[in-house]
């Protein structure tokens, strides 16, 4: 019998032919936009006047220079709380000298029968003076640090912000740590007392910035010293001229120096942790 099925029909079960070209592809899968400013999952754009953008040397690694260009340029920006915060603990040390000169004032008037009793007494106030001294410069060390941490981070400071006591007791432990290490360091040839303050010096700064431990903050300060060495040995060495012309200069430089230097320190302390700065 004559086959009626036309040559375009498939038997049943049998897979159709490919078409030219074989298998079409699927379809690109659709892109999902990026989420724009504002929406969930977006990024927010960083504060006003925060960034590295506009600082000198931001979009590179940081030198001293611009360090020093960004600490003279933030210190005459807040000048008035600045030099009013320094200058207060000035004139709390003028005072405790003026409290020595008058024990050793009055020592040297007592009568030779009560020497004995006299010199023990005045031998304790000197004592307590010298204690004295020791936390007064621990305090303005701190409210300067704590100050020029404020004004890198772009925020408004205040003649309080000199005086907060905050981790009083962990700097006071870090300060002593440092003392004892660099002293240590010193009686074997001085170089290595030299050597430990070095890579100390940014222990507060840590302390203040990060809440760290004294022992914590120690080690953080040597493993920032230790990557960034020639960076941190050539801003050594600007602090410590800029300290010596503000002793030069009648001593009344040293108001303006020791600012400038800590905002100079605190800047590359910040741009070597990778972080930003306040422009």
């Amino acid at each position: 019998m004559p086959d009626d099925r036309n040559e375009n029909d498939q038997p049943t079960g049998a897979t159709p032919p490919e078409p030219p070209g074989g298998i079409p592809s699927s379809p690109p899968p659709q892109s999902t936009p990026p989420p724009q400013p504002g929406q969930y999952g977006a990024t927010p754009p960083p504060p006003p006047g925060y960034g590295t953008q506009g600082v000198p040397g931001g979009d590179g690694a940081p030198t001293v220079g611009d360090a020093f260009n960004w600490g003279w340029t933030k210190f005459t920006q807040n000048v008035g709380p600045i030099l009013l915060g320094v200058l207060a603990y000035f004139v709390a040390f003028a005072v405790l000298t003026g409290i020595a000169f008058a024990l050793l004032g009055g020592a040297s008037g007592v009568a030779d029968d009560d020497a004995n009793v006299l010199t023990a007494m005045f031998s304790f106030g000197f004592i307590v003076i010298w204690v004295l001294f020791l936390v007064l410069s621990l305090l303005m060390q701190a409210g300067i640090i704590r100050a020029s941490l404020e004004i890198s981070h772009g925020r408004t400071v205040e003649l309080r912000t000199f005086f907060a006591f905050d981790d009083f007791g962990k700097l006071l432990v870090a300060v002593l740590l440092v003392g004892l290490g660099t002293a240590i360091g010193s009686v074997l040839c001085y170089l290595p007392g030299l050597i430990f303050a070095f890579f100390a010096q940014f222990t507060l700064l840590y302390v203040i910035d990060k809440s760290q431990g004294p022992v914590d903050a120690i080690k953080s300060s040597f493993a920032l010293v230790n990557r960034n060495l020639a960076s941190v040995v050539l801003l050594y060495l600007g602090v410590v001229l800029a300290m010596f012309i503000g002793y030069l200069l009648c001593g009344i430089g040293i108001i303006v120096a020791m600012p400038v230097a800590m905002l100079a320190t605190t800047y590359m302390y910040r741009r070597l942790n990778g972080e930003q700065v306040a422009a």
